[in-house]
């Protein structure tokens, strides 16, 4: 116990630390940055000295960089994200509207994925060198090969503009007035149905591309796993192939899976920038981008900063779920 708590103690400690650095390189990153968010206010003939003036004051750009850094700092770890230069809003009011269309959408397909693809991965591992194996991994390979925002184009060709299945873009919400197939926003699940319409073709692809590589992950592990002496032995031992499989194999194979499921959870920000552009899903990826284009420090800066903290969480759930599962990483 006592070393689990000093492995525990010494990750929160290293993560704290990378959070730290890496919130400052986002600081870095911005101040290098060609222009200020001003520009497009400059850029008016209408907008005088005396209102730019105002603006830096208003929004601290007239600072020195060291203060306006520990501002940053300070301002990043309570999670006081100030208003939007863009978009008028509090950074965290937009941030609150448009997470859960993302967490829902790559959530849903990170779940499903990994559902789907341990089980094929575990089922191929178990039943290799047959039609079924070399199938599956082709398919996979090829999904898995293929560029996201390819395949969600051809998808979008297919089944949204060719055969029109499905809406070209957008997002309606479960509280939206809305009109799904003859069914009014006041009937009963007329909103859950329109959203589940939205977000099928952008779900799809998720699973389609992720599903691919869970299985070849889970294969590989499993096959690495089943040649260890500990699963010679429980078969000398009589053990049913169920058994060993669930018992031994299966539960150390999972240790590369943890990884990158938490992995994957965590980087559902980084992947969404693009996805959600080529599919005109307004969530947190677009979000960023529109932030970017505008020069929005402050909600471009919150939104990286909600992406490391994710991605360094979900390190630190990997390592912990390591030090449970396999203790030998404890020592």
């Amino acid at each position: 116990m006592a070393k689990m708590g000093r492995y525990v103690a010494g990750r929160l400690i290293q993560g704290l630390v990378t959070l730290i650095i890496v919130t400052s390189i986002i600081f870095i990153l911005f101040e290098a940055m060609p222009g200020d968010p001003l520009d497009k206010f400059r850029a008016n003939p209408n907008t005088t000295a005396a209102d730019l003036a105002r603006l830096e004051r208003l929004y601290g750009l007239d600072d020195p960089i060291y203060v306006r850094y520990f501002r940053f700092m300070g301002n990043m770890f309570t999670f006081n994200f100030g208003d939007s230069y863009s978009k008028g809003a509090p950074v965290i009011d937009l941030i609150n509207q448009r997470a859960p269309r993302t967490l829902a959408l790559f959530g849903t397909g990170a779940i499903l994925s990994y559902i789907i693809g341990i089980g094929i991965g575990s089922y191929i591992a178990w039943r290799r060198g047959g039609i079924a194996e070399g199938s599956i991994i082709t398919v996979s390979l090829f999904f898995y090969n293929m560029p996201t925002f390819w395949i969600g184009l051809i998808m979008i060709w297919i089944f949204a503009y060719y055969w029109t299945f499905f809406p070209l873009g957008g997002f309606t919400g479960l509280d939206e007035t809305v009109v799904f197939f003859g069914l009014s926003g006041t009937e009963p699940y007329a909103g859950a149905l329109d959203f589940l319409w939205h977000m099928a073709l952008p779900l799809f692809v998720l699973v389609l591309i992720g599903v691919a590589g869970v299985i070849l992950l889970m294969r590989t592990s499993l096959l690495e796993v089943m040649r260890e002496d500990y699963i010679l032995t429980a078969k000398a031992k009589g053990l049913s192939e169920r058994k060993v499989r669930i018992r031994h194999a299966n539960r150390n194979a999972y240790l590369p899976i943890v990884t990158s499921l938490t992995l994957t959870m965590a980087s559902i920000l980084g992947g969404a920038v693009i996805f959600e552009q080529v599919f005109s899903y307004p969530g947190m990826g677009l979000l960023y981008l529109e932030a970017l284009y505008n020069q929005d420090h402050f909600l471009s800066g919150a939104i990286l900063f909600i992406l490391s903290l994710l991605i360094i969480g979900a390190n630190l759930v990997a390592d912990l779920l390591y030090g449970f599962l396999d203790p030998r990483v404890r020592m």
